[in-house]
């Protein structure tokens, strides 16, 4: 007998958030749900984004041609499994403070300036550790969904656009995770 199921919710933006904090700092634990893991880490940017998109681990295969054919008169193949590829998260941020999430996304220090009242930062240099934990969490009432990185690494910075269509301060990224690293959490 076959189980119907009907969706009860539809998820929509004003219910979701993104989170993003220092990994190890934030790290995922079964006595946390994903998005909880960062009110116990003392570390965490709540940012605003928009036009995000999850894209899970895909497992890919390739035919094989072989010799031969088959009894029924197929020509002999099999499929080869390749390893399990990366989880994604895209985005564009929306920036408020200058230094908000600079400390986070730019793996070098800063270096102050002759008046020590501004912060420099480059891009490329690599004197720590830039790995991230990031959750984007849908939630209303009894239903939650929550997507999570940990051990992950923006590996875009896009464009920085100061003055787009909805007047604020943009930048897209990007962050990749190996998939023993995503996690796809339901509240039941």
């Amino acid at each position: 007998m076959a189980t119907t199921r009907t969706p009860t919710k539809t998820w929509v933006a004003r219910e979701g958030i993104f989170q993003m904090g220092k990994y190890p700092t934030v790290i995922f634990t079964t006595a946390a749900t994903l998005s909880g893991a960062f009110s116990s880490s003392g570390y965490e940017i709540s940012a605003a984004m928009k036009n995000i998109t999850i894209t899970p681990p895909e497992t890919s295969w390739e035919k094989q041609d072989l010799l031969g054919k088959t009894s029924t008169n197929f020509q002999n193949q099999l499929l080869d499994e390749k390893p399990v590829g990366m989880a994604t998260i895209t985005g564009t941020l929306i920036l408020g403070e200058d230094e908000t999430i600079s400390d986070l996304l730019i793996s070098g220090s800063a270096t102050s300036t002759a008046t020590a009242t501004y912060s420099r930062y480059q891009l490329g240099e690599k004197t720590s550790d830039n790995r991230v934990t990031a959750v984007v969490t849908m939630e209303k009432s009894d239903n939650a969904v929550s997507f999570g990185m940990e051990d992950a690494v923006v590996t875009k910075y896009g464009d920085i656009k100061i003055s787009g269509p909805d007047g604020h301060w943009e930048q897209e990224i990007t962050i990749i995770s190996l998939a023993k690293n995503f996690y796809w959490e339901f509240k039941d």
